[in-house]
């Protein structure tokens, strides 16, 4: 059975640095814990909601976060302010491993998927603007299990968008949370340590492979599985 990988987005495959700067022309030197307490609160909103069958598409979680760290700052931002920095999650760059990367394990003939708490359509249009769209064999959203990341469902209903079976469906994610919600459903995994001080949650697991870029993954990879993945392919 072909290997199918799939991918996180924000965190993993695109850089968010640039909402940094964005936010930067608002808050001054306070960006840096402005979107610390942006991305946490997103995060948080979406899991809060994921355990009380509560779904929202992931932007109002974005945005409600977004509204808590303007009156956490103090930052009295402007509806106008607020759309600005929400578009700039649309238009973000890949990490400069992401394309080469995705190209050698399509060369080692695996399927490659992203998979999001964002809408399908959200995801299409952020992939086409980092100009990796073309590299993907598809979209898998959390928007039809109506949850969120970790959720059991959400990775039930990757395996089964797949067409790989859980042994043989591999999640890539730069989120402990993440890689750990995969592990438990029974999937393949990848913890991609874009953060050399990030500390992997002490929860009694570990991801089948840890690497700090996309380029060596598909050699890893292919040491852990039978089948679906080649080694030799890739023009690493």
């Amino acid at each position: 059975m072909i290997t199918t990988i799939a991918f996180d987005i924000y965190g993993t495959l695109i850089d968010p640095n640039e909402v940094n700067t964005s936010i930067e022309k608002f808050t001054g030197l306070k960006a840096g814990d402005f979107m610390e307490v942006w991305r946490n609160k997103q995060l948080e909103y979406s899991f809060r909601r994921g355990l009380m069958k509560d779904y929202v598409p992931f932007p109002v979680c974005t945005l409600n976060a977004l509204e808590f760290a303007d009156t956490y700052f103090e930052t009295q931002l402007t509806d106008a302010d607020k759309k600005e920095l929400m578009e700039v999650w649309k238009k973000l760059p890949a990490y400069n491993d992401v394309k080469s990367g995705l190209k050698a394990l399509k060369n080692g003939g695996v399927n490659i998927y992203a998979f999001s708490n964002g809408r399908k359509e959200d995801i299409k249009h952020l992939l086409e603007k980092a100009d990796i769209l073309d590299l993907f064999d598809g979209t898998v959203s959390v928007e039809t299990v109506r949850s969120f990341k970790p959720d059991p469902a959400v990775y039930e209903f990757l395996a089964g968008e797949s067409g790989s079976g859980k042994s043989h469906t591999w999640l890539v994610s730069s989120n402990p949370f993440d890689v750990i919600g995969a592990i438990k459903s029974g999937l393949k995994t990848a913890w991609l340590k874009r953060n050399p001080s990030q500390v992997f949650d002490p929860w009694g697991v570990s991801p089948d492979v840890v690497t700090d870029n996309i380029l060596g993954l598909q050699k890893l990879i292919a040491g852990k599985t039978n089948s679906g993945v080649s080694p030799d392919n890739a023009a690493l």
